[in-house]
């Protein structure tokens, strides 16, 4: 398939705003793609993997416009006056293509094959003269493409397509293409996302096997499945009623640490976040806790990894550390032993979606069973680079005798935790839906995740730092984000030195001190209110936002939505009025 024929999709899909027309086409590009299947379902949203495998091609925004320069012969200075007039690296590799002057003799016409293979090959250039390699490989595509596609394969490398289509809208596309597009189908493709996390299994599944097969997709080990989500309770007594009814609701504490699904084949142990992130090599000592506690031959476990002060982790009074120097170990490279027993960490399970059978459909109260036989607590031991593997803290409660339930929630904001989670018993796993059998409890406006859209230099001390940053929350109708305010306060000077090494590398355009960004960033934030603002795209703005954390766990569309920002000003509203 000539690339330029893809890249006349692109462009039909971002000439409308309408998420019929964009499912429409992308169902019939889909319906006639053959064995280009797999790679069009990534494709058409900038992806060259699935959802749990985020190949990343370590091409920065600089490194993308060098291989521009050498691919078109335009001067620096002038795509660099271009970039920062529009903002889109993709727009000014058209430029470049058209007033460039360097002509390529001999060119070889682009293919979606050749744009899709090469650019994963790039993403594993790695040790000294890597950089170049990556450039040279990319200034090669470049070079055979016509404007056009010269700014979708930009846009491509950078993973920001600027052409509206979401998950939401290939999966319908999938159920439009191959099966009936009702609802029913559309609910049969999305659970079959959720289980494999790979539309490029769905779509061919769906083709070539319909709904039987689609219904037949099911828990593979290694390949990290959607977790189940929790809303939001205002109370207790009203989180029992809503999650059990008149019946018993498992209450358990809701830790702050790092979601964590651990996949287990005999010996083979591998660990992945919430974002699907595999992050086994990052935790040597949870890999061995687990060897030692998991006697099942195959599961995978749901729990949350915590870690705690070395001081007190093997006593009956740990202290957890704070969420964001645990994420510390998310991105470490060297020294990562060190790193275990500097800051040592427990892993807490409470659900079993297989032990060899799957589970998904079954009631927690079955899931627990089974999760407890399938291991025993092993205790921590940071000085063997060890991880704790135990059950969650938990008690059964009913709304009509919460006792119980309110003991636990003191226990665990004492104990430094967040909250309660509050769960029906009787409930099946959902994954990826945050469902009201599945509630968890806060004393107080939980803080949001939010993307860094764009950001503006300080002043004064900080004037080399990008302290000033502009935040948006995710909106899946369109994918992509509406700014709710600015956030400048509650960084350290380490944490804003840090945090400005990443954003530069993902800056789009620049305007004086004011910097556009690749939205990729996400940072957990605090604030006294949620106002109505017309300042900002999304109708509201933070009053007084404070900068927690960077939230090494989350996906950019994983971050807080429109809708939760909505709901939660009217809440708010409610409650103040």
């Amino acid at each position: 398939m000539d690339y330029a024929a893809l890249v006349d999709v692109y462009d039909r899909l971002a000439a409308t705003d309408s998420n019929n027309d964009k499912r429409d086409i992308l169902a019939a590009v889909f319906a006639d793609a053959g064995e280009l299947l797999p790679r069009l379902v990534t494709l058409v949203r900038g992806r060259l993997s699935p959802a749990y495998n985020r190949t990343e091609l370590g091409v920065s925004s600089n490194l993308t416009l060098e291989a521009i320069r050498r691919a078109t012969g335009a001067p620096e200075t002038a795509l660099r006056d271009r970039w920062q007039g529009t903002g889109d690296l993709g727009d000014t590799a058209v430029w470049a293509v058209e007033n460039g002057g360097q002509q390529t003799l001999f060119s070889t016409p682009l293919t979606v094959e050749r744009v899709h293979d090469k650019l994963r090959d790039i993403a594993t250039y790695e040790g000294a003269g890597s950089q170049d390699r990556k450039i040279d490989a990319l200034a090669g595509l470049l070079a055979d493409a016509d404007a056009n596609e010269a700014r979708y394969v930009v846009r491509t490398a950078l993973g920001h397509m600027r052409v509206g289509v979401g998950e939401g809208t290939v999966r319908d596309a999938i159920a439009h293409a191959f099966l009936d597009g009702s609802t029913a189908a559309i609910t049969v493709v999305e659970r079959a996302f959720q289980v494999t996390t790979d539309f490029r299994v769905v779509a061919k599944t769906a083709r070539d096997e319909g709904r039987i097969g689609l219904d037949s997709l099911d828990i593979d080990l290694f390949r990290p499945v959607q977790v189940m989500l929790a809303e939001k309770t205002e109370s207790l007594t009203a989180g029992l009623a809503d999650a059990a009814g008149d019946g018993e609701g498992l209450c358990e504490y809701k830790y702050d640490g790092i979601r964590i699904q651990v996949h287990v084949r005999g010996n083979e142990v591998r660990l992945f976040t919430r974002r699907l992130e595999e992050v086994t090599e990052q935790f040597p000592d949870v890999v061995r806790g687990v060897r030692e506690a998991v006697s099942a031959e195959m599961a995978v476990l749901d729990g949350e990894l915590v870690g705690y002060t070395p001081d007190t982790v093997r006593t009956d009074d740990r202290e957890p550390v704070p969420f964001q120097e645990l994420s510390r170990r998310v991105k470490r490279e060297s020294n990562i032993e060190a790193m275990a027993r500097e800051i040592p960490a427990v892993v807490h399970l409470f659900d079993c979606l297989t032990d060899g059978e799957t589970l998904l459909d079954r009631p927690l109260s079955e899931r627990l069973d089974r999760l407890r036989a399938a291991f025993e607590p092993v205790d921590p031991d940071p000085g063997a680079v060890r991880a704790g593997v135990e059950h969650s803290r938990s008690v059964r409660a009913a709304a009509t005798d919460p006792g119980p339930a309110e003991t636990l929630y003191r226990g665990a904001l004492d104990a430094g935790h967040e909250g309660l989670m509050i769960k029906n018993l009787d409930a099946t796993y959902q994954p990826g839906r945050r469902v009201g059998r599945l509630l968890k409890l806060k004393p107080t406006m939980e803080p949001l995740d939010l993307v860094v859209t764009r950001a503006t230099y300080s002043e004064g001390r900080r004037s080399e730092w990008l302290g000033r940053l502009y935040l948006g929350c995710y909106d899946p109708s369109v994918d992509s984000f509406s700014e709710v305010g600015r956030l400048s306060t509650g960084y350290t000077d380490d944490e804003l030195a840090a945090l400005t090494d990443r954003l530069e590398g993902l800056v789009t355009a620049r305007d004086g001190r004011d910097v556009d960004l690749r939205p990729a960033v996400v940072v957990e934030v605090e604030y006294e209110e949620i106002q109505p603002s017309p300042e900002y795209d999304s109708g509201y703005a933070l009053r007084f936002p404070r900068f927690l954390g960077v939230r090494e766990d989350l996906d950019p569309t994983a971050a807080d939505t429109l809708d939760r920002l909505t709901d939660l000003y009217r809440s708010q509203s409610a409650t103040n009025g």
